[in-house]
């Protein structure tokens, strides 16, 4: 059986800096793939073109994402590689800290496998590849825990507060950490609760509302952030009658004229100036307000099981450009149909899923038979399944997207390989290994974006 001996060698051989870096090239070869905004970036790029003219239309999406890619644009100008390149830097740095987190809880092999696969998920891949927001988090998410765990707790909490201000879902981190440190604490064998053991959460959750709260403050009197009765900016304009009347202003057809526009000629309602307006309008105007309850079997998408109901059915081409009956020529951007595939492609989200849930109950079970002492490897899967709240709460508001388990699939890739671990027989655990490996890879050649785009 040399040919395991072979695949156990090369494999120790490799190093996270090795992952890192044939992801890194692979986003390279890819990166201008499309070259015209894919996605979400429609929104996000536009977003970033206002910003960068001092004004904010959009307060109902927090900006940091703007704020991180618009000094790539001020060098490099407005293209594909200032939107995007910003945002694989982030996914690189997502892998490293990831690794370091897991290989904290458990040790360099498992942090190296599961680095591994969410290097070829493809949810994770693409998610790292455009001028989106949940890159930018998750990499300073991870970061705050590893600072967390290296007992850097105030400036874990200073990160998870600056990454809140890109998107609301870093929230998320601080509560993974409250109830890893409040585990830790009656693990320790503390009967009570003291002064003193409150201080330092106090001034970890301190620390994070003051920084955000903060950063909003310095960005609302920096930037003229504008209120609408609408989702979308209205502008002033003047009639054939000679009547002035409020215009929706569409985003996604931003031209010069428009960008010229001063801000007295919108229709908006207030500037926004303090932190809890803009919060405000981020819970009444954004998301959490849309009234598009899932049409999906709510059951069926509680839980990541393969059901065509649950994935976003849109096909997609290219871009194309054509003169219409009357003489108008027409630019229509359409999507290729691998990039959603990618988006909403299930892979190995089941396996990871059922492994964690396995593991977590084997654990309790055993705690409760044999007193077995409960493992970082098993409070990570267990605190983590916080992880899978944000994708819970968006079926319930919103018709349902898939990729939002993106913030759950670092903990599942950790109880699938932990699973696989637990196999006695050491060749077997190669063989299944070996196969789970070249079906992750395979699968993500299989819809690997840039095909399609020729």
């Amino acid at each position: 059986m040399q040919i395991f001996e072979n695949i156990s060698t090369s494999i120790n051989k490799i190093t996270v800096i090795h992952v890192i870096l044939v992801s890194f090239s692979i986003h390279m070869f890819v990166i201008s793939q499309p070259n015209f905004e894919m996605l979400d970036e429609v929104h996000f790029t536009n977003f970033m073109r206002w910003f960068m003219l001092g004004i904010d239309h959009t307060p109902y999406q927090l900006p940091g994402l703007s704020i991180i890619v618009s000094p790539f644009v001020y060098i490099f100008g407005d293209n594909w590689l200032s939107w995007r390149f910003p945002i694989v830097l982030c996914g690189m740095l997502f892998l490293y800290f990831y690794y370091k987190v897991v290989e904290h809880i458990s040790n360099k092999k498992i942090a190296l496998l599961t680095t591994i696969i969410l290097s070829f998920s493809p949810v994770i891949f693409v998610s790292s590849s455009l001028m989106l927001r949940d890159m930018p988090v998750m990499a300073a998410g991870f970061l705050s825990l590893y600072l967390y765990f290296k007992q850097k707790y105030y400036f874990s909490a200073l990160l998870i507060g600056l990454s809140a201000i890109i998107k609301e879902t870093a929230i998320f981190f601080m509560i993974f950490i409250a109830l890893w440190h409040v585990f830790t604490y009656i693990k320790s064998g503390v009967n009570k609760i003291t002064f003193n053991s409150l201080t330092k959460p106090i001034i970890f959750l301190l620390i994070v509302s003051i920084t955000f709260l903060t950063s909003l403050y310095i960005y609302e009197n920096t930037v003229i952030v504008l209120e609408y009765s609408t989702r979308y900016p209205e502008y002033l304009s003047v009639n054939n009658n000679g009547e002035l009347k409020a215009t929706r202003f569409n985003m996604l057809n931003t031209n010069t004229e428009l960008l010229q526009k001063p801000v007295d000629d919108f229709n908006y309602l207030d500037k926004v100036k303090d932190p809890i307006h803009h919060l405000e309008i981020i819970l009444t105007k954004g998301y959490y307000n849309q009234n598009e309850i899932a049409g999906n079997d709510f059951l069926a998408s509680f839980l990541p099981i393969t059901n065509l109901s649950t994935i976003h059915q849109i096909t997609y081409g290219h871009y194309n450009v054509y003169t219409n009956n009357e003489g108008i020529e027409l630019h229509e951007k359409q999507y290729n149909t691998l990039w959603i595939q990618s988006m909403v492609n299930y892979s190995w989200w089941h396996i990871g899923f059922w492994s964690s849930v396995f593991l977590i109950a084997y654990s309790i079970i055993t705690k409760f038979k044999n007193n077995t002492p409960i493992t970082k490897t098993v409070m990570f899967l267990s605190f983590g399944f916080v992880f899978f709240v944000p994708y819970l709460l968006i079926n319930m508001v919103r018709d349902t997207f898939a990729y939002y388990m993106i913030y759950f699939l670092p903990v599942m890739a950790v109880g699938l390989v932990s699973l696989i671990y637990k196999v006695p027989n050491k060749k077997l655990r190669l063989i299944i290994l070996a196969v789970f490996l070249v079906a992750i890879v395979f699968n993500f050649v299989h819809v690997f974006p840039v095909w399609g785009f020729e």
